[in-house]
Formats: structure tokens, C-alpha cells, sequence
């Protein structure tokens, strides 16, 4: 039963499961139907799970018409919006409407996203108006309560790309791209891709894909995205690529070079700030004399991690690798001579 997910289990998991279902129903209708082994793949659960989910959502007056097994032997599922549905506002309540606002004011990648951000204002107002005059209050106390932290507005808005790469992940769709690179003197190139997943990282939406022509995986800023073009050829992603991989393979979005080794000492007044996060899934902590921190970890993009080290002053001390030891000293040689009082 949907009205009973959660309760001690924390307001977390129920605002998974809505999470989930609200993209359910978008797949149901917006795809054209899916099996229940796609939706598995794509939530990362179990096939059990979306059988439970799906019958959840039928419960609570969700139509959801079976069409013929395909030539694999699967039953796919679509939305019948044509037959009546009944008490879908069940599905939702003020803590819904708190993950919502949660997801609309942080989530920073969304915000020029078109369609997307418009879809979620939709979807709050009809939580809104199914939660009735008792909830009112503690809604506007939620809308009171957060304040969106972007302290610069985007520039380059990206096209409405989202649901156009959502279509062609699923069905392995090529599509042919005009892209900006971040250089100065850069011009828009084409290029003919693979989309494999969309990611956000640092307030801004990226694209995963597939090159075929040089048979080489790509990051794509949808910022700098300029066009889009679906196609009718099919692609297929290499045999090795796991999403979860190469993620893991860089600090945070640049990859490229030999995996290094990075071991930093942090100071006792900064180990408080490293110990509260997960900065590197390799990442190991080691504690030392005077309550220190010791944080090691291996990844790709130099580049990436150099900035982050140096954002932190003083208070951290490159132990390895070598060559990052030796660019921090030029580079405190450059800002002593910069710097340098007359």
C-alpha cells in the first residue's frame, strides 16, 4: 500500500518511492508502454519491486493497460489515461510536497531545463490543491523556509534536450549534437553520439555518451549543448562500460591520464570538514597525532583534484603524488612573486 510506505522507516524512502513512481508514470505514458525488466534496469531495483510498485499505483487508481508480449516473450505495460482514475491524490502528501520543494530549489541543474522545472511546478500545485485547506499552513511554512543559494544566473540556458535524451537512452537511439567545448577561441562542433546516462554534478546537467566513430566515451555540459538531432540508427554501448566505473574513475567529472594516488594530510582545524563527507568512493581516512586526518584515494583528472587541494590553503599537505607537490610549490612560488608587497 502506498499510504502505509515509510512511517519509521523515514520520510526518505517514502520520497524515494513517490520519486520513483511519479517517473514510472512518465515512462508508462510519455515511452510508450515498457516492461517491467526496462523499469527494473533503469531505477536500479529489483524486478519484484516494480511489480509491487506497479501494483501500488493500479490500488490507488493509476490505469495501466498490458499490451501483447513482445517477440521476447514480455508484457509491456502503458498508461491508459482514458479509463478513469480514482483517488490518485492518495499518493500524496505534505512530506511529498517537502521532497518536491527540496528537489525544485537545490536542484540547480533543473532550473533552465524548460518543460522539466515547468513539470515540477505542475505536479507541486496539484499535491497542493489534493492536500486541502488543513495542510495550507504547513505548505506555505515549507515555501517559507528555503531559499535557493545560486549566486549567479545561468547565461547560456541548454535547449529543452532532457526528455529527447531520455527517449534515446532507452531505445539506443544515435543522435547527432552541435557542442561548444569551454576554451576561449572554441567553436560548435558535430558530433554523432550514443547518450548512455544523464548526470548533475556541481550545479550543472551533463551527458554521458558514446562516440562511435572513435569508439571513445565523452562527457557533453547540456549547457553547452546547441542542438540536438535524433536519429533512426541504432547504436550499441561498448561491452565494458559501466556508468558506476567510470564515475568512480574521476574526482568529479574530468577524466583522463594515468589513475593517481593522491595521499593529503588535513589539519586538525580542517579534518572536521573531510571526515562529514564521502569525497572519492576509493577514499580511505586515517587518523593521525593532534587530530589531523590523513585522506587518500585514487582517480583520474588530475586537474580536478589540484584545484580542490588548493582550495584548501593551509590546511592541507600533499604527501603524494610527487608531481603535485612540485605544480603547488610553482604555484606558490608564482603568488609570492605576484603577491610580493613593493
Amino acid at each position: 500500500m502506498i499510504g502505509h510506505v515509510g512511517s519509521q522507516a523515514g520520510d526518505r524512502g517514502r520520497n524515494s518511492q513517490l520519486n520513483r513512481f511519479v517517473s514510472i508514470v512518465r515512462d508508462l505514458d510519455r515511452l510508450g508502454g515498457v516492461d517491467i525488466y526496462e523499469l527494473a534496469e533503469r531505477y536500479g531495483v529489483h524486478v519484484r519491486t516494480i511489480r509491487r510498485d506497479l501494483a501500488a499505483l493500479e490500488e490507488a487508481g493509476m490505469p495501466i493497460a498490458t499490451e501483447r508480449p513482445s517477440a521476447e516473450g514480455r508484457v509491456r505495460r502503458r498508461a491508459n489515461f482514458r479509463a478513469p482514475v480514482q483517488d490518485f491524490a492518495k499518493l500524496l502528501d505534505r512530506n511529498h510536497y517537502l521532497a518536491l520543494t527540496l528537489a525544485m530549489e537545490q536542484g540547480g541543474a533543473t532550473r533552465t531545463m524548460g518543460s522539466v522545472y515547468a513539470q515540477l511546478e505542475d505536479l507541486a500545485e496539484k499535491i497542493e490543491k489534493a492536500l486541502g485547506k488543513a495542510d495550507h499552513q504547513k505548505l506555505k511554512d515549507i515555501a517559507a523556509a528555503f531559499h535557493s543559494w545560486e549566486k549567479f544566473a545561468w547565461r547560456d540556458a541548454p535547449p529543452d534536450v532532457l526528455w529527447r535524451l531520455v527517449e534515446a537512452i532507452t531505445a539506443r537511439s544515435l543522435c547527432r549534437v552541435s557542442y561548444r567545448a569551454a576554451r576561449a577561441d572554441a567553436k560548435a562542433r558535430q558530433y554523432t553520439v550514443l547518450p548512455l546516462k544523464i548526470f548533475a554534478h556541481d550545479g550543472a546537467a551533463y551527458l554521458l555518451c558514446h562516440v562511435p566513430k572513435y569508439d571513445s566515451i565523452i562527457t557533453l555540459n547540456l549547457h553547452r549543448l546547441h542542438k540536438l538531432e535524433t536519429t533512426a540508427e541504432k547504436g550499441t554501448p561498448p561491452a565494458d562500460f559501466d556508468a558506476a566505473k567510470f564515475e568512480n574513475a574521476a574526482f568529479g567529472v574530468t577524466r583522463g591520464g594515468p589513475p593517481q594516488t593522491w595521499r593529503l594530510r588535513f589539519s586538525a582545524e580542517v579534518a572536521p570538514f573531510i571526515r562529514e563527507r564521502t569525497w572519492h568512493p576509493t577514499q580511505v581516512l586515517t587518523e593521525t597525532e593532534g587530530g589531523g586526518l590523513e585522506l587518500t584515494f585514487t582517480c583520474e583528472g588530475a586537474v580536478e583534484v589540484f584545484a580542490w587541494v588548493a582550495s584548501w590553503g593551509a590546511g592541507v599537505e600533499v604527501l603524494t603524488p610527487e608531481s603535485a607537490r612540485r605544480d603547488l610549490a610553482g604555484l606558490g612560488a608564482w603568488l609570492g612573486e605576484r603577491y610580493a608587497a613593493d
